[in-house]
């Protein structure tokens, strides 16, 4: 009887041993899977061209908006579409600030990027000094520089023919680098340019007329998209995002340039005599593009023959919840 009580008892204190040793185990391992499961900040990598509708990604990197919302957002700036299209067939972007006419082109070519907001620049038809020419009437058999098949050919068509001009009445010469296209129309080596800003005031600064702008012609095809691929596996990094721009789009709308003109100029390559030039228009927040503006830019590039497949709208956007 006592020896029975005596391995009763060595059992229970191994129960109690090995109960409390579980215990401690188990504490380990909750703390351990707690370290394991928090989040680390996700990464995007964004590729902007050098003009207005770039400043709020700027902004918002600038004044911390980006790390403040829990998203570390890596900036880079092309001097030419062909460069930053290059960038994202390579993989080497998640979203890029780009066109309604650019996302028709990706899509036709089995690239599944997805609008996901709007953004706003504004692009200007000038005419050099040298040219002679004084209204848009007066452009016919003129040369043009432009960068075929992008936004900046299908802006050219939309504003000859809103001024009852056929497209194929100018003499359209293909300069895909922005600077580049500046510097031929500078020279008078081609008589008329379409350039985003600022580069567009910067030619009516050095003499350049001003002939039509696509704001005034309710031409509002700028957007910022992203990969399907980038929206299944970042997506609450994309919202973060979002949140961010819209705050840099709230600052920008109302701070006077002045304090933050700098930034930009650096940030995106512009000339120093820039400064004090630049014309910001009222930025949006984040919203998804009109089906009447992105039916507009498939009819165009179905109209080219740039694209095969039958898109819509539908097809081309993605409203990031």
């Amino acid at each position: 009887m006592l020896k029975f009580k005596r391995t009763l008892s060595i059992i229970i204190i191994l129960s109690l041993t090995l109960t409390l040793f579980g215990c401690g185990s188990s504490k380990k391992d909750s703390k351990d899977t707690s370290a394991n499961t928090k989040t680390e900040k996700q990464t995007l990598n964004i590729g902007l061209m050098p003009s207005v509708d770039a400043v709020p990604f700027i902004i918002a990197k600038d004044k911390g908006f980006y790390e403040k919302n829990g998203v570390d957002v890596k900036l880079q700036v092309f001097k030419s579409a062909n460069d930053r299209d290059a960038a994202l067939q390579t993989g080497n972007l998640d979203g890029v600030s780009t066109d309604e006419v650019a996302v028709c082109l990706y899509q036709n070519a089995g690239i599944d990027l997805k609008i996901t907001g709007v953004t706003d620049g504004d692009f200007m038809l000038v005419a050099s000094k040298q040219s002679g020419i004084k209204s848009i009437a007066d452009v016919k058999g003129k040369s043009v520089a432009i960068s075929q098949k992008t936004v900046i050919e299908y802006s050219l068509d939309k504003m000859l023919e809103k001024n009852s001009i056929k497209p194929e009445e100018v003499k359209k010469v293909a300069i895909p680098a922005i600077p580049a296209r500046l510097e031929m129309l500078k020279a008078g080596k081609v008589d008329l340019a379409l350039l985003p800003e600022p580069f567009s005031s910067a030619a009516i600064k050095d003499g350049a007329v001003l002939l039509g702008k696509t704001s005034s012609e309710k031409l509002l095809p700028a957007v910022s998209a992203f990969t399907q691929k980038s929206i299944d596996n970042k997506s609450d990094a994309i919202k973060a995002f979002y949140k961010a721009y819209n705050e840099a789009v709230e600052y920008v709308n109302n701070t006077p340039i002045s304090q933050y003109e700098d930034t930009v100029i650096k940030f995106v390559g512009y000339p120093e005599d820039m400064k004090g030039n630049i014309v910001l228009p009222k930025f949006r927040a984040d919203v998804l593009p009109s089906d009447n503006d992105l039916n507009s830019a498939i009819k165009w590039t179905k109209d080219k023959g740039i694209v095969k497949k039958s898109l819509t709208p539908k097809d081309l956007t993605y409203k990031i919840k």
